[in-house]
């Protein structure tokens, strides 16, 4: 089978090889298809764990068992279902667990073998499934989290990026109203706006009270516009660093206006499985479908001034 393996960190070291369909424990994956994250650009980047084959994000056709033949989203972060965490239902933080794709072969392959319980079965598109265990399942977790209401008026910066695009969508399926914050292209929301124009536009809306709820999955530099958007009472959930990761805060004013900072990392099985029916017309929005042996370049777009969606590997 063909794989792309990364043999030590940089995105010119990620080579594709030849290797055996792999065997032993866990149920065999045909993939089809593997969404690219930012999550895969660093890992590949840093290449903590190498040699691995990177692919954070993936799906494809069951080969064996009873459910032989059915399209599956992959659940990407390994659990023993036992240790404390699991049984608080939180497997992302399980104590032996391991991320495929960083610690453990992900999905830039042919074939995978993956546990049983970490197939999520599901006729949703191709690239719907190859959304689902990052871009669709941070945000979601993240809006949980911040358990939004109907009628919630909820802000996402980076509206145009991978979780951004979900962000929306899904927070829209939860009865919210949003507000996209974007210098990008791509445009999905009714109201999306640049960062220049954030602050008076989110005010304008909202009668001056502004939002509920702000989504900053970029980190350090929108922190102090998230500051400025969210309302008194309000929260604000961060769930990614690409733009940074230190920043400054007066917590006088954080406790004066009773804002909540809620930090949250992928999500649950339980919930990816939530998805499954939420996400059923949720648009992933194609901008580029490239070749497996393409994996290097493709992950170089994720940077591209002119993207307009997300980028995948077709694999299968």
């Amino acid at each position: 089978m063909k794989a792309l393996v990364l043999e030590k960190p940089g995105l010119e070291n990620l080579k594709l090889k030849d290797l055996d369909v792999p065997n032993g424990e866990g149920v065999l994956v045909k993939i089809v298809i593997a969404g690219l994250t930012m999550l895969d650009y660093m890992s590949v980047s840093k290449g903590e764990n190498t040699p691995v084959i990177p692919g954070v994000e993936f799906a494809g056709i069951i080969e064996e068992g009873e459910m032989k033949g059915k399209k599956a989203s992959i659940y990407t972060r390994t659990f023993d279902g036992t240790c404390k965490m699991c049984k608080r239902g939180m497997e992302m933080f399980c104590l032996s667990g391991k991320r495929m794709g960083i610690d453990v072969n992900g999905g830039f392959e042919e074939y995978i073998r993956v546990p049983r319980e970490n197939l999520v079965v599901s006729d949703l598109p191709w690239e719907t499934l190859a959304s689902m265990s990052i871009s669709a399942l941070a945000p979601y977790h993240a809006l949980k989290t911040a358990d939004i209401k109907r009628g919630d008026t909820v802000v996402v910066l980076g509206a145009s990026g991978n979780t951004g695009i979900f962000s929306l969508q899904i927070a829209e399926r939860l009865g919210a109203r949003v507000i996209g914050i974007t210098n990008g292209p791509l445009r999905i929301s009714r109201y999306t706006f640049t960062y220049d124009e954030a602050e008076e536009r989110v005010k304008e809306i909202t009668d001056g009270e502004k939002a509920d709820v702000v989504i900053n999955q970029l980190g350090a530099s929108k922190f102090p516009l998230a500051l400025k958007l969210v309302r008194k009472g309000g929260k604000i959930v961060v769930f990614g660093t690409m733009q940074g990761k230190d920043t400054n805060l007066d917590l006088s004013w954080l406790y004066l206006n009773h804002v909540s900072i809620i930090g949250t990392v992928r999500g649950t099985l339980k919930e990816m499985m939530e998805l499954a029916e939420i996400c059923k017309d949720c648009n992933p929005y194609v901008w580029k479908e490239l070749a497996l042996e393409d994996g290097s370049y493709a992950l170089s777009l994720l940077f591209s001034k002119q993207r307009k969606g997300r980028v995948f590997l077709k694999i299968g």
